[in-house]
């Protein structure tokens, strides 16, 4: 099928949204928005404005389930206003995500360190069966290698510490407490695969995970979260690539319990949407010694996601239940409340910003 769709000025832009039933309040304002935001990427946010298709006119093969037309009262300042809130709440979890980071290098390096320094350059100290897994045309343990090195290299540019040691220590390896802080987010769980099973345990018991095998898995979850948000991709109405699934029993306590009812939220993809990933990262700040206050923060900025509008069913068109994965009463749920202490403190790393 060839590309029709011609270039059009952000003002031949407005003009069309208005054909087709967007309500444009303030010309000035939306044409900021577009330049500010871009045209396409403000679609993301006016999809969910638009009008379903008939059930005959619908092409699961292209993905369309869409008209071009705005349901009745549709406004751009929907529009400006959800990509605002989606814009807030994903500094919001990025925030979160860098604390986790944070913990997690120091989780890490602290258990790896306590089998050896340089627990890393050895298959001595990690789990031997991993490394010796293939990837590619060579060994998970050999890729692991030119990963930390590579990641070594390019911190000694710009890390006095990473210097210091490679110039009074010649013939060492690099100590792991030093490897970690220059690794990027995305090496950490490749790092973790490949720990001796006490190891990973233990370092997954920190952040609540029994066992490691379901803390790996979360782990792969919020590099993909982290990078959603750092990269300003969209949050609201999105379905991450993996899925978590728990059972029973693989964490600790009871935080995410309702997350084993197969439906706990009426939102499609349940268990790739924001909640489960923040659910899941909320857990973890908690369950860590350091306690947090994120899930406070979390949930004020999800309350501000307030567009009265409703779809043409009378139904609310927009809200944390129907498109990010929140269950109903959520915010009455356990792991959204404060955590008491004596004297009714909170464990709280970080003030708790409204």
């Amino acid at each position: 099928m060839e590309y029709t769709k011609e270039f059009k000025e952000r003002h031949e832009l407005i003009q069309q949204l208005e054909v087709r039933g967007l309500a444009i309040p303030d010309r000035a304002a939306a044409l900021n928005f577009l330049t500010r935001v871009g045209y396409f990427r403000s679609g993301a946010y006016r999809y969910v404005f638009r009008q379903l298709l008939p059930a005959d006119q619908i092409n699961e093969r292209l993905h369309q389930y869409r008209s071009d037309d705005y349901i009745p009262g549709a406004s751009i300042e929907h529009v400006m206003k959800l990509e605002a809130f989606d814009f807030k709440l994903a500094r919001v979890c990025q925030e979160g995500l860098l604390d986790f980071e944070v913990r997690l290098r120091a989780a890490i390096a602290h258990t790896l360190a306590a089998r050896n320094v340089a627990a890393h350059a050895s298959k001595d100290f990690l789990d031997a069966q991993s490394c010796d897994k293939p990837s590619g045309d060579r060994t998970k343990f050999d890729a692991w290698k030119v990963t930390w090195q590579e990641a070594v290299r390019s911190g000694a540019e710009d890390e006095d510490f990473i210097k210091h040691h490679l110039l009074k220590y010649p013939q060492q390896s690099v100590p792991i407490w030093a490897v970690t802080e220059v690794l990027s987010f995305g090496n950490l769980p490749f790092l973790f695969d490949l720990m001796q099973t006490p190891d990973a345990r233990e370092v997954a018991r920190m952040f609540g995970f029994v066992h490691p095998r379901a803390f790996g898995a979360v782990l792969r979850m919020m590099v993909d979260f982290r990078n959603a948000c750092a990269h300003g991709s969209r949050l609201f109405n999105r379905a991450f690539k993996r899925a978590l699934s728990l059972r029973a029993h693989e964490t600790s306590g009871d935080l995410l319990k309702h997350l084993l009812e197969p439906d706990f939220t009426a939102t499609p993809k349940p268990h790739q949407r924001v909640y489960i990933y923040a659910a899941a990262l909320a857990f973890m700040l908690r369950s860590h010694t350091s306690g947090t206050g994120w899930h406070l923060t979390f949930k004020t900025q999800v309350r501000k996601l307030n567009i009265e509008l409703q779809a043409p069913d009378g139904s609310q068109l927009i809200s944390p239940h129907v498109s990010m994965g929140f269950p109903a009463q959520w915010e009455e749920l356990d792991i959204w409340k404060p955590t008491a202490l004596k004297g009714n403190l909170f464990t709280d790393s970080s003030s708790v910003r409204e």
